[in-house]
């Protein structure tokens, strides 16, 4: 079992996103995007919890799913699965041709991989009466996605904690927006489980990689100064801001 403490940190700050942002609403069905990850290793933990207590303030259930690709590679074996299933939480796996559904002309990248996986999820959703899709998102990929967006779009934008598509009836949400991505390491570390990340042969040359760079360059690494950071998106002070 991990230490108790990193364990109930991470609950607080699950709990913390939960509530300042509105994710949940009474009797929700949280489906639980299952990567594979530490991140989503760390969510589903927690939430299956969640979900499994009586006392929990917003009652809710879940369950989790797998969009494999094919060209997944799992070095540890799937294990995985079965880890989350002894959790209480019903898995369930979808395989998808992610490199057959690449248009003639067009080249396979993270940002076509990452959209087909949301449409699988979105469509199982429809079809299993989910209301909420949990990513495990953290706060580091937030604030990466933040500079991304600045450098490359010329806007100040992010993932949003909380959001909803026009075009889909459910609300994705990121339960971890006030975790950082280090106290997810130390806690699924602890909790001795077997992660993954990405195989793809395109994934190294990810963009995002040069923004996790730039960010640990301007907090030094210092977890408040990545707390400061968050706060700031939410805080804007515009008569400091061109055209506020």
């Amino acid at each position: 079992m991990p230490d108790p403490d990193t364990g109930k940190r991470i609950s607080r700050k699950i709990d913390k996103a939960i509530f300042q942002f509105g994710m949940l609403e009474e009797n929700d069905h949280v489906l639980i995007a299952l990567s594979g990850g530490k991140d989503s290793l760390a969510l589903a933990w927690h939430l299956a919890r969640k979900a499994a207590s009586k006392r929990y303030s917003v009652p809710f259930t879940a369950e989790a799913v797998h969009v494999r690709t094919d060209f997944a590679h799992y070095p540890a074996g799937e294990g995985f699965l079965d880890e989350v299933r002894s959790w209480g939480l019903k898995t369930t796996v979808i395989d998808i041709p992610v490199k057959q559904r690449v248009k003639e002309g067009f080249r396979l990248n993270c940002w076509w991989c990452s959209t087909q996986r949301r449409l699988e999820l979105f469509r199982f959703a429809r079809e299993n009466s989910v209301t909420k899709i949990a990513l495990g998102h953290h706060m580091d990929d937030i604030l990466e996605t933040f500079l991304m967006n600045m450098s490359s779009r010329g806007e100040m934008s992010t993932m949003l904690p909380n959001m909803r598509y026009d075009k889909y009836p459910q609300t994705i949400i990121r339960p971890l927006a006030w975790t950082q991505e280090e106290e997810i390491r130390r806690f699924v570390k602890e909790l001795n489980l077997e992660s993954f990340t990405c195989s793809c042969p395109w994934g190294s040359r990810s963009i995002r990689k040069t923004a996790r760079r730039a960010l640990e360059e301007l907090t030094l690494g210092r977890p408040k100064a990545k707390d400061a950071m968050f706060r700031a998106l939410s805080n804007p002070v515009k008569r400091y801001l061109p055209g506020g």
